[in-house]
């Protein structure tokens, strides 16, 4: 099996050790940390102090003071993108991956580095996923207070199928066909069917206790911690060298009793019409009754009609739940030139490119992308311990320096620049003028013009 890629909620460790060794992420000394303490102190409710004590406090990897310092921080200075985006580290430090999410999507909101806002992009898919593992980690840690509340019988969910035969090329149907009536149930108004990715990520932390056994217990297992009411659990049978089986049955996971089972077997590359007839059974077995919309919709939906496509596809989905976001991005994209047609492998691709470059993004390398921003300049005052810091790069004040601002024009010639045209009033409301404006320069005196004739005379070198 290919190793996982992806951080595990245990390896955050290692993500917050290496914010130490980076140029933007330096530990602030003890007598800088000191100084700020000293300056929120002396003024409790300034943001200013706050934020880069919070800075501070994280790059010391004091992580809950840095939470509670940058909360304060945000009250006192909401929409701040160095509070916003440091409050994502420290969540993530401190494994609230919701939290993260949270703080990162606001950074993108609020944020003023390009090169930041482009790293939280690709770092957001690596916490979606942690954030994902996690919930699963705490749902099994509430195993028994979960499962004692019986699910509503119209919330469904559909594991993995199993695949029985002897090309084993064609295991990731298991997958690729789940994920398929999946779509299909979720077209119906009277049900509420679990995310595929919800259900798998609980499976795997289920497995993880057990040796990593999956069976039909696991799964009505996995179907309590869920609270679903009913689970639709299924097999791929490969009953010829080119022929399958798929049947299905609807299990009540309070009680294990079938509800009803569905199946068709035909040519492998009748799987798609397989898979609408064993969808519609399903619906009758559940006792669900479609719409005339609701039918056709689903009769008419077809990801795609090409049988190698969909079989890298599902093996897309393979790498994708191993934490193979490089592979299961490459898979996609596959699927996707085999045929342009086949919009959710195009959708799968992008999400899974940007969980692989995710997974070089770290905190370090998040901290020093704010070089030369207002973020930045928030990192330098946590790491001297001093507020004075100016908020821009030193590339944007030498630009400054060399192309006069036209608000420094306009002052020198006695007048306002409020963001118009100078001389213009940009107040939008043409009020009464502020208390001792200074009346306005005589106006110079015209040159007189007039028309003539200039002559140059260009003499030969003697």
């Amino acid at each position: 099996m290919t190793p996982r890629i992806l951080p595990r909620v245990a390896a955050l460790a290692t993500l917050a050790l290496a914010a130490a060794c980076a140029s933007g992420g330096g530990r602030p000394s003890s007598d800088a940390v000191a100084k700020l303490e000293a300056e929120r102190a002396k003024n409790p409710n300034s943001g200013a102090a706050l934020r880069a004590l919070g800075i501070a406090y994280y790059q010391a990897q004091r992580y809950a003071e840095a939470r509670t310092t940058l909360a304060a921080a945000d009250l006192a200075t909401p929409n701040d993108g160095a509070i916003a985006l440091y409050g994502g580290l420290t969540a993530e430090a401190l494994g609230d991956f919701t939290a993260a999410r949270g703080a990162y999507t606001r950074y993108l909101s609020v944020g003023t580095s390009n090169r930041t806002k482009q790293q939280i992009r690709e770092r957001l898919a690596i916490v979606a996923r942690n954030e994902l593992e996690a919930t699963a980690k705490s749902a099994v840690s509430r195993e028994n207070e979960l499962a004692r509340v019986p699910g509503p019988p119209n919330t469904i969910a559909v594991p993995p199928l199993r695949f029985q035969g002897a090309d084993t090329n064609l295991v990731p149907l298991e997958r690729g066909v789940a994920e398929l009536l999946i779509t299909d149930l979720a077209r119906s108004s009277q049900l509420t069917v679990l995310e595929r990715e919800r259900v798998q990520a609980l499976l795997d932390e289920v497995a993880r206790g057990q040796s990593n056994r999956v069976d039909e217990d696991t799964k009505l297992r996995t179907g309590k911690i869920l609270q679903a009411g009913r689970l639709v659990q299924g097999t791929i049978n490969q009953i010829g060298p080119d022929r399958v089986q798929i049947a299905t049955n609807v299990v009540s996971v309070q009680t294990a009793q079938s509800g009803g089972a569905a199946s068709a077997d035909d040519a492998l590359d009748q799987l798609f019409a397989m898979e609408k007839k064993i969808v519609f059974q399903i619906f009758d077995n559940l006792g669900v009754t479609l719409t005339a919309d609701e039918r056709k919709l689903i009769d008419d939906a077809k990801p795609t009609r090409n049988l190698r496509a969909f079989l890298a596809y599902s093996r897309g989905l393979q790498a994708e739940d191993r934490g193979d976001f490089f592979e299961a991005s490459r898979l996609f994209n596959d699927a996707r030139g085999m045929d342009p047609g086949f919009s959710a492998a195009g959708v799968k691709a992008a999400g899974a490119a940007a969980a692989a470059a995710g997974s070089n993004v770290s905190s370090s390398s998040i901290q020093t992308s704010t070089a030369g921003s207002k973020e930045g300049s928030a990192v330098k005052s946590a790491q001297t311990g001093s507020l004075n810091v100016t908020a821009v790069g030193a590339a944007n004040q030498v630009a400054n320096d060399v192309n006069a601002s036209q608000a420094a024009n306009s002052a020198s010639n006695g007048q306002t620049y409020s963001g118009g045209l100078p001389g213009t009033n940009t107040s939008g409301g043409g009020g009464a003028p502020a208390a001792n404006t200074p009346p306005a320069p005589t106006p110079p005196t015209p040159i007189p013009t007039s028309l003539g004739t200039i002559t140059f005379v260009i003499r030969p070198p003697a």
